[in-house]
């Protein structure tokens, strides 16, 4: 009876421990996708695939590398953007297809730099493509993105696109998202715009990393400037510029590959999507639950096999799936996690050893040997660390420690065990120790870590030492309670970062001083008047016509003249001034307040210090200077402000030739200020409908009958009232928007003309910028289209500035637009760019003399004399004559006698709005000039 219960007794717990294994095996299935280990063993199984189905790169794209020896050929970084835009130029002539620039340009350059930047753009014609990226906005946020863009001027005549990247919690890259939202607008990726997707179907994309970079065509950077790399090599073929040398730091760790520039893993991700290799994942969690259904059914059904054919069924079982998800892989770019079916089935097996043979005090024993040998290992990593490691218990007695500790802490002879922390360590280490155990007590549910830094002297010098303090909870019981070691242990672990420190250090000084010149930098001035905490005089030097000097002598020369301006400027300084380079040729001194009692006085022994000629290596320079002053007072805190301030009055000066100065004028702040107003709300207020139009009548003078009018843009602003033309004119030329306006106008013009009788034309206002943007011609077609205007009832005025740039396709822009029937008349004649040589070869139809000039000609002969000739020549050129700003009957008759066909002006009305010109546009209107008109009495 005994012997049959034991047996019985031994069948249940066989069967039992059967169902607790196998509900272990479905529950380590579920378990296991989800596990970090796993997860660490799928990418590295990912990774072999990868190496073993390597894929060769289409050609498609070619990577022009800013590399090594474009750093040094070059021998400066960032580089001049005359440089990029020579890089896009020739890249054009080429043939490339897309060009990206994976090069930040949300900054402002030197306006030279800039504007030739922004030309080079406009002539690629949109085949450009500049990134947009996302970082955090300080180091404590979290979840705050923002995004950093190229300047408007460069992003309006380029592709935009996302460059942002996406490390996984070990660090690598494996995918990069396709499109994300930008200020509220989907920005597409830069892989996705190079492999010419219409569309974006999903957010992320999972690079294929079995293509080779190394199949990717690479070219150093200034071997194609130089004509080194043939052009044919670039022609049909989508070009990424960007990165490539380990010190610009934009190296990513990615599968396969290590490490790889921003750059070539963007390259890749193109490469990906042209070659149709998104990497497709099946979801762990399937695989791993057909493998535990495998296990369990093996576990019944072959049981009572050797265990050898167990192993050798597992490990078939492997093979096959791993061979699978081979193919899969290479043929359809489907990845397979595969970890957690290695991990079931060995899972299974242990399960299997188990049943045969009652492990039970096996696994206990093992367990034991496991602790065991988990304590040796542990001891012999604290012990043989380089880094030292202090194993403390809650008293803060030692429990062991790293065999460098006593060299590291510079103490005679090792620390024996039990030593209490404040007999060996320094006063730093021990007050840390101290604020941490502090935090457990309020906490003691918890670890708490702080970091340390200890400063030990040895001689003359310092050595720096780095502490990671961390308290953790110790819950081994014993029998009767808490073990010796006590409630808690204290690990810390030192790192001397004496190197680092110096390093920092010597970054930070390098940030604080021109290499060039060795005077300050803008950085280390501003920290400079900082720590001073006194008033100051700012003057601010550019050296006119520093560029001329540059490319006559070589940069080599340029470079020494800064530096032989800056060393006399140091000289002026003395000792309690302070010399700063703070743009490519603009230099600072800045003067205590107190020695500067006379700021003019100052000013002008500063230009006088440039009436001596500078030797550079021998020869006899001889410079001029522009000044800007400015004082800073202590109370108005920042001397960022003041260098600013010291700028905006540079500017002033530099507007005057030669040599000279201005001081800071808060007025003109104020009126730059009021400019970028204006331009930042110029869009929005097109599209509210602040801008309109006004109409003034354009009068026969023989019989004062009304021919046409001009359409003058006018600004209603909600707040400030009425904005002059010419104030929002030159801002809207100068950012660019005037295509837009120039658009609206048009269309506004054209749409209010045709309800006028079919006699009267009406003239619109075109920008050179509307001709060098090469949107004139169709902004014409479609507010004619749009309007239904016949084209000989539009006309166009032009302003002799355009002829600036006498270019083939200006002429035949003016060309064509006349073929379309309209009309082209030349503006403010004798103002601007007057040569009589461009005036015989232009396309046009008619002259209008400015009104300087008829204002003038009844009291001065010379500006009569002026009209004469432009009326002789105007019709010896067939064209006809337009007077402007004509205000009284005088005017008229000296007008008509000099043979003037028609003219304009508040004679005959102010601008007025379009209901009043259709109250006017009799043919007969002999009283114009007589009488004040109904329109005088509403004009803006």
């Amino acid at each position: 009876m005994k012997s049959e219960w034991v047996a019985g007794h031994r069948l249940v717990d066989a069967r039992s421990l059967r169902a607790i294994l196998l509900l272990a095996v479905l529950a380590l299935a579920c378990l296991a996708p989800s596990l970090s280990i796993v997860a660490h063993l799928d990418n590295q199984i990912s990774e072999a695939r990868a190496k073993a189905a390597a894929r060769t790169a289409s050609g498609n794209f070619i990577f022009v590398a800013i590399d090594q020896k474009s750093l040094a050929d070059i021998g400066t970084w960032p580089w001049p953007r005359q440089l990029h835009a020579s890089l896009i130029d020739k890249l054009v002539s080429a043939g490339a297809g897309d060009i990206f620039l994976d090069i930040d340009f949300s900054s402002a350059s030197t306006p030279e730099a800039d504007r030739r930047l922004q030309q080079s753009l406009e002539a690629a014609g949109g085949g450009v493509i500049l990134p947009v990226f996302r970082q955090r906005s300080s180091a404590g946020e979290t979840d705050s993105l923002v995004a950093t863009t190229p300047r408007a001027e460069f992003a309006q005549n380029a592709w935009t696109a996302l460059v942002d990247v996406e490390l996984d919690a070990d660090g690598l890259v494996r995918s990069v998202p396709l499109v994300a939202m930008i200020d509220g607008t989907p920005t597409v990726s830069a892989s996705a715009i190079l492999a010419g997707l219409d569309g974006v179907d999903e957010e992320k994309l999972a690079i294929d990393f079995s293509i080779m970079p190394e199949m990717v065509p690479t070219f150093s950077l200034t071997d194609v400037l130089s004509g080194a790399v043939p052009a044919e090599v670039f022609k049909g073929r989508s070009v990424v510029v960007g990165a490539y040398a380990v010190e610009l730091k934009d190296i990513f760790s990615v599968p396969v590959h290590g490490a790889i520039s921003g750059p070539m893993l963007h390259i890749l991700a193109a490469e990906t999507l042209v070659q149709q290799r998104a990497l497709l994942t099946v979801p762990a969690l399937l695989l791993a639950l057909a493998s535990a259904l495998l296990v369990t059914a093996y576990a019944f059904v072959g049981r009572r096999w050797p265990l050898a054919v167990a192993l050798v069924c597992t490990l078939a079982v492997i093979a096959l799936c791993e061979g699978a998800a081979y193919l899969m892989y290479e043929r359809f770019a489907i990845d397979l996690k595969t970890a957690s079916v290695w991990l079931v089935h060995a899972f299974g097996l242990v399960m299997l050893l188990a049943d045969k043979l009652r492990l039970k005090e096996w696994i206990a024993d093992l367990a034991t040997a496991q602790s065991r040998d988990t304590r040796r290992v542990f001891k012999r990593v604290i012990r043989d660390s380089i880094d030292p490691i202090i194993i403390l218990d809650s008293k803060t007695g030692l429990l062991d420690a790293s065999k460098t500790l006593a060299a590291t802490l510079n103490l005679p002879t090792p620390v024996a065990e039990g030593t209490l922390l404040r007999e060996f360590a320094p006063a730093a280490l021990v007050k840390g120790v101290d604020d941490v155990l502090g935090a457990y007590a309020a906490a003691p549910d918890s670890s708490h870590s702080q970091t340390v830094t200890l400063a030990l002297e040895e001689g003359s010098q310092a050595r720096y030492l780095e502490a990671v303090l961390t308290v953790s909870p110790f819950e081994r019981m014993s029998s009767d309670g808490y073990s010796s070691i006590g409630s808690h242990v204290i690990c810390i672990v030192l790192r001397d970062v004496t190197a680092r420190r110096l390093y920092e250090r010597k970054l930070e000084a390098l940030a604080r001083t021109d290499d060039l010149t060795g005077a300050l930098s803008r950085r280390g001035l501003c920290d400079a008047l900082t720590s001073a905490n006194s008033d100051f005089v700012l003057f601010a030097l550019d050296l006119h016509r520093f560029n001329v000097i540059n490319d006559m002598l070589g940069r080599e020369k340029g470079d020494r003249v800064l530096q032989v301006v800056a060393q006399r400027l140091t000289s002026m300084a003395g000792q309690t001034g302070l010399v700063a380079r703070i743009d490519g040729n603009v230099l600072c001194l800045a003067m205590p307040a107190v020695e500067c009692p006379s700021l003019s006085g100052m000013a002008e022994k500063v230009l006088a210090s440039f009436d001596t000629p500078f030797d550079i290596d021998g020869m006899s320079v001889a410079l001029e200077a522009h000044i800007g002053a400015a004082l800073g007072t202590a109370a108005a805190g920042d001397p960022a402000r003041w260098l600013e301030a010291a700028e905006q009055a540079l500017g002033e000066a530099k507007q005057v030739g030669g040599r000279g100065w201005r001081a800071y004028d808060p007025a003109s702040a104020l009126r730059r200020m009021r400019s970028r107003m204006l331009e930042a709300e110029m869009p929005a207020a097109l599209a509210a409908g602040q801008f309109f139009l006004r109409y003034q009548p354009q009068v026969s003078l023989e019989t004062r009958a009304m021919l046409g009018v001009e359409a003058l843009a006018r600004w209603e602003h909600p707040s400030i009232g009425a904005v002059s033309p010419g104030e929002f004119i030159p801002i809207a030329e100068a950012n660019g928007f005037i295509t837009e306006l120039g658009r609206f106008m048009l269309h506004e013009a054209c749409h209010t003309a045709l309800g006028w009788p079919e006699h009267l034309t009406v003239a619109v206002n075109v920008s050179p910028v509307q001709f060098q943007r090469g949107t004139i011609l169709n902004d014409v077609r479609e507010a004619l289209a749009a309007s239904g205007l016949p084209p000989q009832r539009l006309h166009l005025e032009i302003t002799e500035t355009l002829f600036l740039d006498r270019s083939d396709t200006l002429f035949k822009t003016l060309e064509s637009l006349r073929g379309l029937g309209i009309s082209i008349a030349l503006d403010d004649f004798g103002t601007g760019y007057s040569s009589l040589g461009y005036l015989t070869c232009l396309p046009l139809d008619k002259l209008k003399i400015d009104q300087s000039f008829v204002r003038d000609m009844a009291d001065e002969a010379g500006a009569g004399s002026i009209v004469r000739t432009i009326i002789a020549l105007a019709h010896s050129l067939k064209l006809q004559v337009i007077a402007e700003g004509v205000e009284t009957e005088e005017q008229c008759r000296l007008l008509i006698t000099l043979g003037c066909d028609c003219a304009q002006g508040y004679h005959f009305g102010k601008p007025m709005d379009a209901e009043d010109i259709s109250t006017l546009s009799s043919p007969d209107l002999t009283s114009l000039g007589r009488h004040t008109l109904i329109g005088q009495a509403k004009a803006g």
